[in-house]
């Protein structure tokens, strides 16, 4: 998942909107990985296998989260330019 992730992020610098970029990769790390770091212990009696699980976890979140928000920004624009040379 995390090609995912570099896809997603090596599209939207190219494209010129770095902030998407920038945002996805504090949303995988802070948004995901601290609150799963603290939660996952407690939760299911995991302990400290819960902290090694949110390394993952993010991963798969963050990369499915960048992934498709890539697809639903460029793949429009994509099919008005093969629209617009047809």
């Amino acid at each position: 998942m995390m090609t995912f992730q570099f896809s997603g992020q090596s599209t939207f610098v190219a494209l010129g909107k770095a902030k998407h970029a920038i945002f996805f990769s504090i949303f995988r790390k802070v948004i995901i990985v601290i609150p799963l770091t603290i939660l996952l212990p407690s939760l299911f009696g995991m302990g400290v296998d819960g902290v090694f699980w949110a390394e993952p976890i993010s991963n798969f979140v963050g990369g499915a989260a960048s992934f498709i928000t890539m697809l639903c920004t460029v793949w429009p624009t994509l099919k008005e330019q093969r629209k617009c040379t047809a």
